[in-house]
């Protein structure tokens, strides 16, 4: 599902009497890797002893991403003997390893790649029947992953992607991710996502917002039910004016409303009396503006949109911000 094309860089290795071909990998982990999903990479029994990555190279032995059973080192390395028994020299258990047991496509609903080269849509890959277009004039920059879709607002909105009608469902959980660049030093109360079903029911975050009863500033997710605020989360750090990609997440439940920047934890509010599902069929619901023509508007970039129907946990949050 992912875009990332690996730049590989051929090494011609001698080993033993003969030699051989050894793609290595000059980029940051794919989504494989970091999951430990997909194939295994090329190694096991060989007339030169086993190969790197042996049996499991995205992590399908759970040990490590450049090793596995059979690296470099295992037993026979030169009289042919298939390595199996040999350990990792690279060391120890990975961050990427397939342990985790999360499969980033499981429970998707809603999942906006904004790869478009050109046109207005932006695919619904879970769903054909809900995709959502920009309004304006959306340009196509580098993403974070492959391409994002890029508005260009001063000081209202010209520019924005409008979602589609009831993207939550009805759930009773969820958990929102996606990637921003925002490329002004300051746009205060520009909101990156904007969801209502009327000014009494809304959820939205703010990456560049100040507080009114603290005049500190900084992120900040908020909700309404019912008239009435249920979640009123402010983060200082990271600051997300400094035209880099930072990665935003909201996991929601029962249990806990819980606002992640770049992978970690920022702030969290215990058994919100308020669920995904109370907010109603919220519309409209937007991208990179707030719900009316006098508020500020988002200028940068956005990319790789998920909704999942589960409150993800911290590590499986963690996990998603490590894919590039």
């Amino acid at each position: 599902m992912f875009l990332a094309r690996p730049a590989q860089l051929l090494v011609r290795i001698g080993i033993g009497f003969g030699a051989c071909l050894v793609a290595c990998s000059l980029q940051v982990p794919s989504e494989s890797e970091v999951f430990g999903v997909g194939a295994k990479s090329a190694g096991g029994s060989s007339a030169s002893g086993g190969l790197p990555g042996g049996a499991g190279m995205l992590g399908v032995s759970g040990s490590h991403q450049n090793g596995g059973a059979g690296s470099p080192g295992g037993a026979g390395v030169n009289n042919g003997s298939s390595g199996a028994s040999g350990s990792d020299s690279v060391g120890g258990s990975s961050a990427f390893s397939g342990s985790t047991g999360f499969d980033p496509a499981a429970g998707l609903v809603a999942y906006f790649t904004f790869d478009e080269p050109i046109g207005s849509v932006a695919a619904n890959a879970e769903d054909s029947n809900k995709n959502a277009k920009c309004i304006g004039t959306c340009t196509r920059p580098d993403g974070q992953i492959g391409q994002a879709f890029g508005v260009r607002n001063d000081s209202g909105p010209s520019d924005w992607i409008e979602l589609p009608v009831g993207i939550f469902g009805g759930r009773a959980a969820l958990t929102l991710s996606v990637w921003l660049r925002d490329r002004s030093s300051s746009r205060a109360a520009a909101p990156l996502f904007h969801f209502s079903s009327s000014a009494r029911e809304t959820l939205y975050f703010v990456p560049d917002d100040r507080n009114g009863k603290s005049s500190a500033t900084g992120a900040h997710l908020g909700g309404v039910h019912a008239g009435a605020p249920f979640v009123d989360l402010w983060s200082a750090t990271p600051v997300l004016t400094d035209k880099v990609w930072h990665h935003v997440a909201i996991s929601w439940s029962a249990a806990s409303i819980e606002l992640y920047l770049d992978g970690k934890s920022v702030g969290r509010a215990s058994s919100p009396t308020v669920l995904p599902s109370q907010l109603g069929s919220t519309s409209p619901n937007y991208l990179g503006r707030g719900p009316d023509n006098t508020t500020p508007a988002i200028f940068g970039e956005i990319d790789d949109l998920r909704i999942y129907d589960r409150a993800l946990s911290a590590a499986q949050v963690a996990l998603l911000y490590k894919v590039r």
